[in-house]
């Protein structure tokens, strides 16, 4: 319900939301491009189809996913990417540095009709959101469709931490939806923790912008623009914003005092920006020189405007000392380690709060200098053309560079583990009769016939089977043990009517439900059985009929049977509710919580087994509904059965222990 409301919400304010995109274009016009997209409408080449999703929402998050992305493509060469974004700027930077090896395209707002278009139209194998972007509706949507989504290189400060709190009515299923969560440091992931991240897909693996560095190509690219500007001093604004730009100029003007040849470099952050520092440029009295007019710094020009977009590295190598804007004004900052990697010292005003363990870093060794006013920016650059200033200072900020870096190929190998090649090799067959989910990595391919129980005799790979409502084969194949069972109805309907269904989408038939749900629940941590493969098959105009193919646990043996046998121990009553309590925190209800669900393996570790009609939810009565129902099926196997070492005023405490503690 709440969802749908959120839903209905974004439905209401989405024609607001091309108010602003028509709004903006009067600077930019590209904000009124491509809005087909933003609704996720138009046809989609079916080449796509299959594709890795990396959504890297702006600049920012574009840089930091830029080598990643590049290790990736090397990695895997055939490997379909489609990069999405959400402003125009990125998409540019997108195109211009990725050219065709990838597809680029807008990240639809969230409403219901848009997430559901973008993944049937898509059919992604995984998606990669950078940072913290995460979208209700759309996860729900992947969700659904077992699509993998893994967040990396995330960061949560407190406060975007309380933020999310404020809001866990909307967002705790959507952290659980999460296939792998892969954060900067261990302060995201104890905020993520608190936040429901469950502690087997959370891992923290360092910061992707650390992992930056001069490539032979952007060394090769700067050689032209050096011998353009040699001898004369070059400073740079990286990323400036409106309340700067006439800061950085008066600072200039005072650098020029001194060195009346000394050039700087503004890089504008956002393109709507670029007439305007033109403008101010020529009413300060400076002499300007646009990138988009020259290939070289001119001898005669003050100020050379960089109105192109992806070329701070270029801009960094040419630069003895760089200004990294946002930080005067209240922006928070932007990040400073693209220009120290490009061999440029960095100034900084004081609001970094958008980066503050890489300033915290940077200051303690000496490698930013802080500024606030024209004065200090003027007093920075001059200090930081000394050479023995210049060196030491790079030297020190090098050395916080070389401490972190290695989170790429870190990353790089857990999000291809947990995506495409984890979760990732889940195939789905349409076939004249229905559909069949499979684990490729166990069954490299599926037919009909490995849902017969015949087939499986022909093949003499029958090693028992059990007979309950109906019977459940265990198949020996090698080393790989796997349990049959079809799907049977129960109750009064069940004497009519044995194995058939209504028919309804084949997401949500019984076998790939449970099937899809058991991936998810492998993927947080919980102790349930690794699905192999499911089976809707359409029988007449109306109904089904379902088949699921599990691993069996090795060595586990159901409460029910070993009660039969001897009286268990509290450790491993109390195991048993930890497990069932570990359910029950990640949001799952199980429909049929009973003495025979219930395992213990030869390790004495307890699982539970038997998802049909299971699925998560919402928290209320139904955990305690649920602990009732295995209480209830406990004291009927005691009354039926004559042997049956359960007691319920001594075991029956120590299973709630395991439950509450």
């Amino acid at each position: 319900m709440r969802l749908w409301l959120y839903g209905m919400l974004l439905r209401l304010v989405t024609p607001a939301v091309f108010v602003w995109l028509w709004l903006r274009g009067k600077k930019d016009a590209r904000y009124r491009q491509n809005w087909s997209e933003r609704l996720a409408l138009g046809a989609v080449d079916k080449k796509l189809q299959g594709c890795l999703v990396i959504h890297s929402v702006s600049v920012g998050e574009t840089l930091a996913a830029k080598r990643l992305i590049e290790q990736l493509l090397h990695q895997q060469p055939g490997q379909k990417v489609l990069i999405t974004c959400m402003t125009p700027t990125a998409r540019t930077l997108i195109q211009q540095h990725f050219g065709e090896s990838v597809s680029c395209r807008y990240w639809p707002i969230d409403t219901p009709g848009s997430a559901k278009r973008f993944v049937r139209k898509l059919k992604p194998k995984g998606v990669w959101i950078m940072e913290t972007e995460l979208w209700p509706q759309m996860l729900k949507h992947f969700s659904k469709a077992n699509v993998p989504v893994s967040l990396l290189n995330a960061r949560l400060s407190a406060r975007s931490a309380r933020g999310y709190r404020r809001f866990h009515w909307l967002m705790k299923a959507v952290w659980k939806q999460l296939t792998l969560v892969s954060v900067q440091n261990k302060e995201t992931a104890r905020r993520m923790k608190v936040l429901g991240v469950a502690q087997s897909r959370l891992f923290v693996d360092g910061n992707l912008k650390y992992d930056i560095q001069l490539s032979g190509k952007d060394i090769d690219k700067a050689y032209p623009w050096k011998q353009s500007c040699s001898g004369r001093n070059v400073w740079l604004a990286s990323s400036s914003h409106p309340g700067e730009h006439e800061v950085l100029l008066e600072a200039h003007k005072l650098v020029q005092e001194e060195q009346p040849d000394a050039c700087l470099i503004i890089a504008p952050r956002h393109p709507e920006q670029f007439e305007k520092v033109a403008e101010l440029t020529r009413q300060s009295g400076l002499k300007l020189a646009r990138r988009t007019e020259f290939n070289e710094i001119p001898q005669d020009c003050d100020v050379f405007l960089a109105d192109s977009m992806g070329e701070m590295m270029l801009w960094g190598q040419l630069a003895s000392a760089s200004f990294i804007g946002g930080s005067i004004i209240e922006r928070g900052g932007h990040n400073p380690l693209e220009v120290i990697a490009a061999g440029s010292n960095v100034m900084s005003g004081r609001h970094v709060f958008n980066f503050p363990q890489v300033y915290a870093e940077l200051s303690k060794v000496g490698a930013v200098r802080w500024v606030k006013n024209a004065e200090e920016i003027k007093q920075a650059v001059s200090l930081m053309q000394q050479a023995a200033v210049m060196k030491t200072q790079h030297e020190a900020a090098k050395s916080v560079l070389q401490t972190h870096q290695g989170a790429t190929l870190r990353v790089l190998k857990r999000a291809l583990e947990y995506t495409l090649t984890g979760s990732g090799m889940i195939k789905t067959e349409q076939t004249p009769r229905g559909l069949i989910r499979y684990d490729s990595d166990i069954i490299e391919t599926i037919e009909d016939k490995h849902f017969s129980a015949q087939y499986w005799q022909q093949q003499k790979a029958i090693a028992g089977n059990s007979t309950g409502r109906a019977t459940v084969w265990f198949i020996q194949q090698g080393d790989l043990g796997l349990l049959l069972r079809h799907y049977y109805r129960g109750g009064l309907v069940g004497k009519i009517n044995k194995d058939r269904f209504l028919r309804e989408p084949a997401e949500k038939s019984r076998a790939i439900h449970e099937f899809d749900l058991l991936c998810k629940l492998r993927d947080i941590g919980l102790p349930v059985p690794r699905p192999v493969a499911a089976r809707m098959e359409k029988t007449g105009v109306f109904s089904y009929k379902a088949d699921i193919l599990v691993e069996v646990i090795p060595g586990a043996v159901d409460v029910y049977r070993l009660l039969r046998e001897k009286q268990l121990s509290a450790e491993l009553w109390q195991k048993l509710g930890s497990a069932i309590k570990q359910l029950h925190d990640t949001g799952v209800y199980h429909s049929d919580l009973n003495c025979h669900n219930l395992m213990l393996d030869d390790n004495d570790k307890a699982w539970i087994v038997d998802f049909d009609k299971c699925d998560f939810r919402e928290s209320g009565e139904w955990k305690e509904a649920n602990i009732q129902r295995l209480l209830r099926s406990l004291r009927k196997e005691k009354e039926k059965n004559e042997t049956f070492y359960w007691k319920e005023s001594r075991d029956w405490p120590e299973l709630l222990t395991g439950y509450r503690r």
